[in-house]
């Protein structure tokens, strides 16, 4: 499984790029090294600076197919309270239009709604907004 490094880049103005990098590599000390002489030969044709390299590993055992007629224009935004006490927006891409009623509403009692925002609450392993997790889910929009 190959590691994906992302370098960001920045202009004199502080806008960001980013360019996206894919290694054959299992280990992330090859990765690193690699993508040091990478950047240093790129270094040399660019004037913009480095700003950092993130590194992900490409992890193929969760892939799934797409279901028939699924899109990635279509979707959810579902409006949460974190425990900062503010509400954040979060979408959720090619939402099934099967869990959608009248109005475009998204029950946030949907079994699978709720077990997917569990994820993000205070015994999950997952964060948003600086740090902060989810205390409610307020509501589902679809999105279309």
């Amino acid at each position: 499984m190959p590691f994906i490094a992302t370098v960001t880049l920045e202009d004199s103005l502080h806008s960001i790029v980013s360019k996206r990098l894919e290694m054959e590599t299992d280990v992330l000390a090859t990765a690193q090294s690699a993508i040091a002489a990478l950047v240093t030969d790129l270094e040399a044709i660019t004037d913009l600076g480095v700003v950092s390299v993130t590194y992900t590993f490409k992890d193929l055992t969760e892939a799934s197919e797409a279901a028939e007629d699924s899109s990635v224009d279509a979707g959810a935004t579902f409006r949460l309270r974190l425990d900062n006490g503010k509400v954040a927006a979060y979408k959720v891409p090619g939402f099934p239009i099967s869990k959608v009623s009248g109005g475009r509403v998204i029950a946030t009692d949907d079994s699978d709604v709720v077990a997917y925002f569990e994820n993000f609450e205070d015994a999950g392993a997952f964060k948003l907004n600086e740090g902060n997790v989810v205390t409610a889910i307020l509501s589902g929009k679809y999105d279309v």
